[in-house]
């Protein structure tokens, strides 16, 4: 009878983990009411599930492989808040709306409602 392997059981709980969290980025995709909310949700979200899947990889891999992962995690670490900046800045000068509820658009440009109809914003009192 052998012993159970941590390093399995490990392995494959972070493989659930990082598939949840990558489902849950594209649920958030499809939830979401506008681009910026979404590009939070899959940004974050696949993020950490990849970072998940990597950790995956080193628990269950050799050396070499490691050595690839963290490669990878730190390329990512380094990226995906540039690529999620570039694509909100896009957004933004493409003339994207806020549309989410509870949105503060601090550059005094109109935010809309679910509906495409402007939101009166409440007056500067600075």
């Amino acid at each position: 009878m052998s012993g159970l392997d941590v390093g399995a059981v490990l392995g494959d709980l972070l493989i659930g983990v990082g598939l949840l969290l990558t489902t849950l980025g594209v649920v958030g995709i499809y939830r979401m009411p506008d681009v910026y909310t979404q590009l939070h949700a899959s940004g974050k979200a696949a993020f950490i599930g990849t970072l998940a899947f990597l950790a995956a990889a080193t628990v269950a891999g050799k050396g070499a492989v490691d050595a690839k992962a963290i490669l990878i995690a730190l390329f990512l670490v380094l990226t995906a808040p540039v690529a999620a900046h570039v694509i909100a800045r896009a957004s933004y000068k493409r003339g994207e709306p806020m549309v989410s509820a509870d949105a503060i658009d601090e550059s005094r440009r109109g935010l809309v409602d679910a509906g495409g109809e402007p939101v009166e914003e409440a007056p500067d009192t600075d």
